[in-house]
């Protein structure tokens, strides 16, 4: 007989290639994890290594247009590993490749490596940049490796708990990351991450506090605190001598009687800061395990908050953040592209007097045919920015042609017709405003599919593209041209009519007849406003504060 040995894994080497193989799936969903919010932090792509081996885990690129640092090869991901934390490489002036480590249980797991295009491209400025990005990745370095630490410490002082919890909150956050939608709608994500978070622990209310002065809070559960007394108390604070950046903040009202004598309704308070730097913002938590309704200072005293709901918190305080900052980024990526379409409109609009106008119309026609159709916010201000855009490639079209009053030969028209493809091409490289790119291409596909570039049919048609097509159609033919004088509304609203399921949409020129009046308005008020007053201006009438 043969004696069992007592070394299992040695008997049956499956089983250590099956826990190698479980232990490197669990690595591949953290470097996951880590490289999506490094993703949204940066606003770049990351590839994610193994630090110990050098081997490929994982990318945080979905989106197509997004193209990831090339693959490193081991050796350099081991070496940049050891080198670490943080480490910024210039390629090429203007080009830097990121590189951080990030830590699980206080050891170096995985190597996150990204490609960096700047502004500066030479000299004091490139240099300066360079320095810029070591400091942002360590101090995203830094708080990283502050939660795993916070999270490895909760770990000992209630595993059980911790466990249960931890999926749960990984569970929750899977959720509520799949439902938003970061630059955009700032209040509707606040809401819905404080809304999943107040479900994970046990407290009495959930307060939200965006760092800005005119914020109002967000809240889940009981309305303990007037909006007023919630920026009391982020004031009181940011100026408590216990209060640290860069970790939580606890407070019972047996500890600290003076906060009790100010906010009568907090027995007990988790706080943590959103933002390093004030102002902080703040998520915080009052009263654990307080029953919900129950009255302030009723019998039955809240519970004092352990590291364990702060570790349970701090992925949600990492969306709040993210949120805060891309927010900031999305308002001067909104002024970086108004200003670039306010200056391609001047462009087109200077190559002839019949033209002086014409996108900005378009765009407010399409805004109009937007509310009729109820779209949403963000829809309408894609739209407008479109509208603005969509004829953005004539530029490349000779000006003779473009002035031209008589007919155009053959070859004339397929030169008009390549300003849909030009177009495409020059904004081809925004990436921030490539999801408009269907509607400067498409613009001119007919409903029937006998129009250009692409002759697409009915629904394949994008929707944005449909509803640029009858705006453009319609300021064209209710304006003065080289080979034509206008037509009177009623004309073109024939025409239109005529053309709906041929040409057009018919669901969007049934729109445009129900908001006629508001467009005949548009062409009858011409130029006059500035671009900002209509994005601004316009699409805050309609109850936006958040359009682009």
């Amino acid at each position: 007989m043969h004696r069992h040995s007592t070394h299992t894994h040695d008997c049956y080497p499956f089983l250590n290639h099956a826990r190698s193989s479980a232990l490197h799936t669990a690595l591949q969903h953290y470097a996951r994890a880590q490289g999506v919010l490094l993703h949204q932090e940066f606003g770049v792509p990351f590839v994610l290594y193994e630090a110990a081996s050098g081997h490929w885990l994982a990318t945080s690129a979905n989106d197509p247009f997004e193209t990831p640092l090339p693959q490193l090869p081991p050796e350099t991901v081991r070496a940049l590993a050891h080198d670490g934390p943080a480490a910024v490489r210039t390629v090429a002036p203007g080009d830097y490749q990121l590189s951080l480590v990030l830590y699980e249980a206080n050891k170096p797991r995985v190597l996150a490596a990204a490609r960096f295009v700047g502004l500066a491209a030479t000299g004091a400025q490139a240099e300066g940049e360079s320095r810029w990005l070591r400091q942002w990745l360590d101090a995203v370095g830094q708080r990283m490796r502050l939660t795993d630490q916070l999270t490895q410490r909760v770990a000992v002082e209630d595993p059980h708990s911790q466990t249960t919890s931890a999926w749960g909150g990984l569970v929750a956050l899977d959720q509520v990351m799949r439902r938003l939608r970061m630059h955009k709608e700032p209040v509707k994500n606040f809401k819905r991450i404080v809304e999943t978070a107040f479900e994970l622990v046990p407290v009495q209310s959930l307060i939200c506090l965006a760092p800005a002065p005119t914020a109002e809070p967000v809240v889940q559960g009981e309305q303990l605190l007037s909006a007023e007394e919630c920026r009391a108390v982020a004031d009181a604070l940011a100026t408590c001598a216990d209060f640290k950046e860069s970790e939580p903040f606890f407070y019972s009202r047996s500890k600290n009687p003076p906060w009790g004598n100010r906010f009568p309704a907090i027995e007990t308070l988790l706080a943590l800061p959103l933002l390093e730097a004030a102002p902080h913002g703040w998520l915080i938590a009052v009263n654990k395990g307080k029953a919900r309704h129950s009255v302030p200072g009723s019998a039955g005293a809240a519970p004092a908050f352990r590291s364990s709901d702060a570790a349970l918190l701090l992925p949600f305080v990492a969306l709040l953040r993210l949120q805060c900052v891309a927010g900031g980024r999305y308002q001067e990526l909104k002024e970086l592209v108004v200003g670039l379409a306010r200056s391609l409109t001047a462009a087109i609009d200077a190559k002839g007097t019949y033209t002086y106008g014409h996108s900005e119309r378009v765009a407010r026609i399409a805004l109009e045919l937007g509310h009729a159709l109820q779209l949403g916010a963000d829809e309408l201000s894609d739209l407008y920015l479109a509208g603005l855009l969509h004829d953005v490639g004539k530029i490349g079209v000779p000006d003779d042609i473009l002035r031209k009053k008589e007919p155009l030969s053959l070859d004339e028209f397929e030169a008009i017709k390549q300003h849909v493809t030009i177009g495409y091409a020059i904004l081809a490289d925004l990436r921030p405003i490539r999801h408009l790119l269907p509607g400067v291409l498409h613009h001119h596909e007919h409903w029937d599919g006998k129009g250009y570039p692409e002759g697409l049919e009915g629904a394949k048609i994008p929707f944005l593209a449909r509803i640029l097509a009858v705006a453009d159609a319609y300021d064209a033919m209710s304006t003065d041209r080289p080979y034509r004088t206008a037509m009177p509304f009623a004309k073109v609203e024939e025409r239109l009519r005529a053309g709906a399921g041929v040409q057009w949409d018919p669901s969007v020129i049934e729109a445009l007849l129900k908001c006629r009046h508001k467009i005949h308005a548009i062409r009858q008020r011409g130029v006059g406003e500035s671009l900002r007053q209509a994005l601004d201006g316009v699409l805050r009438s309609k109850g936006s504060t958040n359009v682009l």
